[in-house]
């Protein structure tokens, strides 16, 4: 048996998929469900991770490679489990700092991770999370970006993140689950510009992090 494949709940193996430049911090990016790897605010929060120097771990989910629809409720648990071996897997470098991005539903398995690897120095950054991410946990001194107009997120939910020591909540005026504004494409696309801007400005602000002890 290869120790660097996962053999997938969903009939088909997952690969260790990382693009390394030879850096000591990995950035780590996990999708939603129909929110893939290559929409635009993940491809280009890889992109930023790249020009920032960073090694990228992106992390696709079996059901989507394979094709298939996602029991939510009976299946989220193979989402983790099959990430966390692929994190693993990414891990025999010997990483001692991560950066998570997530989208979505990625944010709880995003959490799940955070929650099994207390001992590595993470950062994070959640992408729309929602209502359920809260259950899960969000650590502190992350970066939040959700939009006004996300159904899978309610007030009282944001106001409890608000609460959570030294996180940075950006709210996207009217913007939804994809963070878009609905019939504003160039609005959409100035939005775009400014979460990517955003994670450029956390990542930056984390120099002095990532330097120690290198």
């Amino acid at each position: 048996m290869d120790d660097k494949i996962i053999y997938s709940y969903w009939g088909i193996s997952l690969e260790c998929e990382m693009i390394k430049q030879n850096s000591n911090v990995l950035v780590v990016l996990l999708p939603g469900i129909g929110y893939s790897l290559d929409r635009p605010l993940l491809d280009y929060s890889k992109k930023l991770a790249l020009q920032l120097g960073y090694d990228v771990l992106p992390i696709k989910y079996g059901f989507q490679i394979a094709g298939k629809k996602l029991d939510r409720e009976n299946e989220l648990k193979y989402i983790i489990q099959e990430s966390m071996g692929i994190f693993k897997i990414a891990m025999n470098d010997d990483y001692k700092k991560v950066i998570f991005i997530s989208k979505s539903i990625g944010t709880i398995v995003h959490a799940c991770l955070c929650n099994k690897v207390k001992t590595l120095e993470i950062k994070n950054i959640y992408l729309t999370p929602i209502n359920e991410t809260l259950n899960y946990g969000i650590e502190e001194d992350s970066l939040i970006i959700t939009g006004t107009m996300d159904p899978l997120i309610n007030k009282e939910t944001v106001k409890e993140i608000k609460k959570i020591k030294d996180v940075s909540v950006i709210q996207i005026e009217n913007g939804d689950h994809s963070l878009n504004i609905k019939n504003d494409v160039l609005s959409s696309i100035e939005v775009l510009c400014k979460v990517i801007e955003a994670e450029k400005k956390y990542l930056n602000d984390l120099e002095s992090w990532i330097t120690k002890n290198v």
